[in-house]
């Protein structure tokens, strides 16, 4: 049955099937996989035209494979070595695993598909594996997928860094017409778009037909568009604006409300469009900004970006609009929101 579930093709077949206390004191299920006696196997080198040989000497293996039902599970065999004339003395690859892993294929399939949803960590926690092994296998199946990755006609990307808890940033580059991830790289500056760029001309893709590229407001990021992608229009993207429209309407509130106790607590008020509030918060900011306070006109600042975004006819309009917004807040004698109008214009 076990030869059966286990797909075995000859000469391998199971020869053992039973249940060992683990180190932990928990039960687990070992599985000994043999082949027959007198088999013989080919040389595993690709363009070895030998014929198939009797086995040399054999190395005992274990692998750790998926669960049976609620007992870990390992495969235990005996991996035969053939001597090649041509080649030397070579292991055979048993159809279960991969070559130098300890881990079968199908609980390697199970952790990548789990990884695709979740950290790794967690995944590794859940399996009852160190995250370092899984991850051993995990980089080696994106290094494979990644060798079949063709970036010819890429001409729109987007760029955006993210991090955990505020280290170890990484950039993400994506296809925008396809909506692909296309590469990943350590940092946030100017060097992490030189890094996309010699990747990205490893497979196929040429930075001068780069058209468009989106991204936040990071100078490092500007200045590496500059330099490795110099036929690319910069569009700093809406998400990006608006959050640091946000911040700095926050900042003007929380500035305010060491004067003004009614401010405290109403961050989300001023944050959200009207739209998505209740009656009884949109009725407290309308009672707070009648008594007009430095964060509701900050927030007017912010609300008229954003109609900027949703009203403007065409570009000459948005501009326009754009400009007048970035005078009234240099004129606003509010320090976040000035500063934000100085960022706007360093990317105009």
């Amino acid at each position: 049955m076990f030869t059966a579930a286990l797909q075995l093709p000859d000469p391998w077949k199971v020869s053992a099937v039973e249940f060992r206390d683990g180190a932990d004191g928990k039960s687990e299920l070992h599985i000994d996989i043999a082949f027959a006696t007198g088999s013989r196997f080919r040389c595993p080198e690709p363009k070895c035209g030998e014929e198939a040989r009797p086995v040399h000497d054999v190395r005992e293996r274990v692998w750790r494979h998926l669960n049976f039902f609620q007992y870990k599970a390992f495969i235990h065999a005996g991996v035969p070595r053939v001597s090649c004339p041509e080649h030397g003395v070579h292991a055979v690859p048993v159809p279960w695993a991969r070559p130098g892993s300890g881990f079968t294929l199908l609980f390697e399939a199970m952790v990548v598909e789990l990884a695709k949803s979740q950290p790794v960590a967690d995944v590794a926690r859940q399996v009852g594996e160190h995250d370092t092994r899984s991850w051993r296998f995990i980089r080696h199946y994106v290094d494979e997928a990644r060798l079949y990755e063709d970036h010819t006609g890429v001409e729109a990307i987007g760029i955006d860094e993210t991090s955990r808890k505020g280290h170890s940033y990484i950039t993400v580059v994506a296809d925008l017409t396809e909506r692909d991830v296309i590469n990943v790289t350590p940092g946030k500056d100017a060097n992490t778009v030189k890094e996309f760029s010699l990747d990205f001309m490893a497979h196929n893709g040429d930075p001068d037909r780069v058209r468009l590229v989106t991204c936040d407001m990071s100078l490092g990021f500007a200045k590496g568009i500059r330099e490795h992608l110099p036929n690319a229009a910069k569009v700093i993207d809406k998400f990006h604006v608006v959050k640091h429209a946000n911040e700095a309407v926050d900042k003007v509130r929380k500035a305010e409300a060491r004067e003004n106790p009614l401010l405290r607590r109403t961050k989300y008020l001023w944050l959200r469009n009207e739209a998505n509030l209740t009656g009884p918060q949109l009725e407290v900011k309308r009672n707070l900004a009648r008594r007009r306070s430095k964060t509701a006109r900050a927030c007017g600042m912010r609300e008229t970006l954003q109609d900027i975004y949703a009203d403007s006819a065409g570009r000459a309009e948005a501009e326009a609009g754009f400009k007048a917004l970035c005078s009234w807040m240099m004129h606003s004698r509010l320090e976040p929101m000035k500063a934000l109008a100085h960022q706007f214009r360093r990317h105009w």
